[in-house]
Protein backbone atom coordinates (compact mmCIF):
# COMPACT_ATOMS: atom_id res chain seq x y z
CA UNK A 1 0.00 0.00 0.00
CA UNK A 2 2.90 2.50 0.38
CA UNK A 3 4.35 1.73 -2.64
CA UNK A 4 0.77 2.59 -4.27
CA UNK A 5 1.21 6.24 -2.50
CA UNK A 6 4.89 6.62 -3.76
CA UNK A 7 4.18 6.11 -7.19
CA UNK A 8 1.94 8.72 -8.50
CA UNK A 9 4.89 10.81 -6.61
CA UNK A 10 7.32 9.50 -7.98
CA UNK A 11 6.09 9.43 -11.55
CA UNK A 12 4.99 13.22 -11.38
CA UNK A 13 8.01 14.35 -10.66
CA UNK A 14 9.78 12.04 -13.63
CA UNK A 15 7.44 13.39 -15.94
CA UNK A 16 7.84 16.84 -14.76
CA UNK A 17 9.92 18.14 -17.88
CA UNK A 18 13.13 19.98 -16.37
CA UNK A 19 14.10 21.71 -20.15
CA UNK A 20 11.05 23.82 -19.68
CA UNK A 21 11.54 25.31 -16.32
CA UNK A 22 15.04 25.72 -17.74
CA UNK A 23 13.59 27.72 -20.44
CA UNK A 24 11.44 29.55 -18.31
CA UNK A 25 14.24 30.38 -16.03
CA UNK A 26 16.38 31.52 -19.14
CA UNK A 27 13.87 33.78 -20.38
CA UNK A 28 13.65 35.31 -17.08
CA UNK A 29 17.34 35.92 -16.69
CA UNK A 30 17.38 37.44 -20.23
CA UNK A 31 14.35 40.12 -19.58
CA UNK A 32 16.19 40.90 -16.57
CA UNK A 33 19.65 41.78 -18.20
CA UNK A 34 17.38 42.72 -21.47
CA UNK A 35 14.38 44.16 -20.00
CA UNK A 36 12.75 45.99 -22.84
CA UNK A 37 12.64 44.81 -26.60
CA UNK A 38 14.33 48.35 -28.09
CA UNK A 39 17.79 47.74 -25.54
CA UNK A 40 17.32 44.42 -27.75
CA UNK A 41 16.94 46.15 -30.71
CA UNK A 42 19.99 48.70 -29.93
CA UNK A 43 22.37 45.72 -28.93
CA UNK A 44 21.61 43.82 -32.32
CA UNK A 45 22.34 47.19 -35.10
CA UNK A 46 25.51 46.76 -32.73
CA UNK A 47 25.87 43.38 -33.46
CA UNK A 48 25.41 44.18 -37.55
CA UNK A 49 27.91 46.72 -36.73
CA UNK A 50 30.24 44.40 -35.83
CA UNK A 51 29.37 42.05 -38.70
CA UNK A 52 30.03 44.35 -41.29
CA UNK A 53 33.14 46.55 -40.29
CA UNK A 54 35.84 43.61 -40.37
CA UNK A 55 34.76 42.77 -44.12
CA UNK A 56 38.09 45.22 -45.54
CA UNK A 57 40.56 44.01 -43.30
CA UNK A 58 39.13 40.01 -43.38
CA UNK A 59 39.17 40.01 -47.25
CA UNK A 60 42.71 42.30 -47.84
CA UNK A 61 44.63 40.88 -45.61
CA UNK A 62 44.18 37.14 -46.93
CA UNK A 63 44.05 38.60 -50.08
CA UNK A 64 47.50 40.56 -49.83
CA UNK A 65 49.40 38.07 -48.13
CA UNK A 66 48.77 35.46 -50.62
CA UNK A 67 50.00 37.66 -53.47
CA UNK A 68 52.79 38.90 -51.68
CA UNK A 69 53.59 35.12 -51.18
CA UNK A 70 53.44 34.76 -54.96
CA UNK A 71 55.25 38.01 -55.90
CA UNK A 72 58.30 36.88 -53.96
CA UNK A 73 58.43 33.45 -55.36
CA UNK A 74 60.55 32.10 -58.01
CA UNK A 75 59.37 29.82 -60.59
CA UNK A 76 60.23 28.08 -63.45
CA UNK A 77 57.60 28.24 -66.22
CA UNK A 78 57.63 25.32 -67.27
CA UNK A 79 56.62 23.58 -63.59
CA UNK A 80 53.25 23.19 -62.28
CA UNK A 81 51.80 24.71 -59.29
CA UNK A 82 48.17 22.07 -58.24
CA UNK A 83 48.29 21.11 -61.19
CA UNK A 84 47.91 24.52 -63.17
CA UNK A 85 50.26 27.16 -64.95
CA UNK A 86 52.07 29.01 -62.04
CA UNK A 87 50.10 32.20 -62.90
CA UNK A 88 47.11 30.88 -63.14
CA UNK A 89 47.42 29.22 -59.71
CA UNK A 90 48.31 32.79 -57.66
CA UNK A 91 45.61 34.29 -59.54
CA UNK A 92 43.29 31.18 -58.15
CA UNK A 93 44.48 31.29 -54.71
CA UNK A 94 44.77 34.72 -54.22
CA UNK A 95 40.90 35.21 -54.88
CA UNK A 96 40.33 32.35 -53.21
CA UNK A 97 41.96 33.68 -49.80
CA UNK A 98 40.21 36.93 -50.60
CA UNK A 99 36.59 35.02 -50.85
CA UNK A 100 37.17 32.78 -47.60
CA UNK A 101 38.04 35.95 -45.42
CA UNK A 102 35.03 37.37 -46.96
CA UNK A 103 32.92 34.37 -45.88
CA UNK A 104 34.81 34.35 -42.26
CA UNK A 105 34.72 38.29 -41.60
CA UNK A 106 30.84 37.42 -39.97
CA UNK A 107 31.87 34.95 -37.73
CA UNK A 108 35.26 37.02 -36.41
CA UNK A 109 32.35 39.97 -35.95
CA UNK A 110 30.13 38.28 -34.15
CA UNK A 111 32.65 36.84 -31.85
CA UNK A 112 34.34 39.60 -31.77
CA UNK A 113 30.62 41.33 -30.16
CA UNK A 114 30.38 38.45 -27.93
CA UNK A 115 33.91 39.31 -26.38
CA UNK A 116 33.51 43.04 -26.20
CA UNK A 117 29.39 41.79 -24.51
CA UNK A 118 29.97 38.95 -22.22
CA UNK A 119 27.42 40.16 -19.90
CA UNK A 120 24.52 40.33 -22.59
CA UNK A 121 25.85 37.64 -25.18
CA UNK A 122 23.77 34.74 -23.71
CA UNK A 123 20.73 37.19 -23.03
CA UNK A 124 21.19 38.23 -26.53
CA UNK A 125 21.14 34.68 -27.79
CA UNK A 126 17.96 33.90 -25.84
CA UNK A 127 15.96 36.88 -26.85
CA UNK A 128 17.22 36.45 -30.87
CA UNK A 129 15.41 32.50 -30.77
CA UNK A 130 12.07 34.61 -29.52
CA UNK A 131 12.15 37.30 -31.69
CA UNK A 132 12.79 34.98 -34.69
CA UNK A 133 9.46 32.55 -33.04
CA UNK A 134 7.31 35.96 -33.60
CA UNK A 135 8.59 35.87 -36.73
CA UNK A 136 8.30 33.01 -37.93
CA UNK A 137 4.53 32.85 -36.05
CA UNK A 138 3.64 36.16 -37.89
CA UNK A 139 5.24 36.52 -41.30
CA UNK A 140 3.06 35.80 -44.23
CA UNK A 141 2.85 32.91 -45.76
CA UNK A 142 5.41 32.81 -48.91
CA UNK A 143 2.66 30.68 -51.03
CA UNK A 144 0.89 34.06 -51.78
CA UNK A 145 4.09 35.42 -53.49
CA UNK A 146 3.61 36.79 -56.69
CA UNK A 147 5.02 39.36 -58.88
CA UNK A 148 2.49 41.70 -58.24
CA UNK A 149 2.44 41.03 -54.52
CA UNK A 150 6.14 40.51 -53.34
CA UNK A 151 6.48 39.05 -49.45
CA UNK A 152 8.06 42.47 -47.97
CA UNK A 153 11.00 41.76 -45.47
CA UNK A 154 10.20 37.94 -45.12
CA UNK A 155 13.55 37.33 -41.93
CA UNK A 156 12.70 40.65 -40.48
CA UNK A 157 16.14 41.71 -41.10
CA UNK A 158 15.23 45.40 -41.57
CA UNK A 159 13.62 46.05 -38.05
CA UNK A 160 15.24 48.03 -35.73
CA UNK A 161 12.46 49.07 -33.42
CA UNK A 162 9.33 48.38 -31.86
CA UNK A 163 7.49 50.60 -34.45
CA UNK A 164 9.50 48.96 -37.22
CA UNK A 165 8.33 45.38 -35.96
CA UNK A 166 4.98 46.73 -35.88
CA UNK A 167 5.13 48.46 -39.49
CA UNK A 168 6.36 44.77 -40.40
CA UNK A 169 3.54 43.33 -38.61
CA UNK A 170 1.40 45.51 -40.87
CA UNK A 171 3.21 44.56 -44.13
CA UNK A 172 2.52 41.06 -43.34
CA UNK A 173 -1.53 41.51 -43.25
CA UNK A 174 -1.42 43.57 -45.96
CA UNK A 175 0.25 40.86 -47.80
CA UNK A 176 -1.67 38.48 -46.57
CA UNK A 177 -5.02 40.61 -47.42
CA UNK A 178 -3.66 41.26 -51.08
CA UNK A 179 -2.93 37.63 -51.60
CA UNK A 180 -5.87 35.60 -50.22
CA UNK A 181 -8.72 38.21 -50.37
CA UNK A 182 -7.94 40.24 -53.58
CA UNK A 183 -7.25 43.31 -51.14
CA UNK A 184 -10.56 43.45 -49.30
CA UNK A 185 -9.50 45.07 -45.80
CA UNK A 186 -11.98 42.61 -43.95
CA UNK A 187 -9.92 41.27 -40.56
CA UNK A 188 -7.51 43.18 -40.91
CA UNK A 189 -7.50 44.64 -37.12
CA UNK A 190 -7.32 40.60 -35.97
CA UNK A 191 -4.13 40.46 -38.12
CA UNK A 192 -2.91 42.99 -36.70
CA UNK A 193 -3.58 42.16 -32.90
CA UNK A 194 -2.02 38.97 -33.04
CA UNK A 195 1.94 39.91 -33.02
CA UNK A 196 2.46 42.06 -30.12
CA UNK A 197 5.27 41.65 -27.92
CA UNK A 198 5.07 40.48 -24.10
Amino acid sequence: MALLFVKPNLLRHLLANPNVRHLTTNRNAAQNVIPIWNAYFSLRKKRCTYEVVPYLPCTAVPAFGTFAYFIQMQVDPLTKILGMDPLMAAVGTTIGANFSGFLLSPVFGNTLFKLMNRKTAYAMDIRDKEFYEHIKKNRADARLNSIRNPVSDYYGEKIQSVHDYRCWLRKQCEHYRKGVFSGDVNGLEDCLGKGSFR
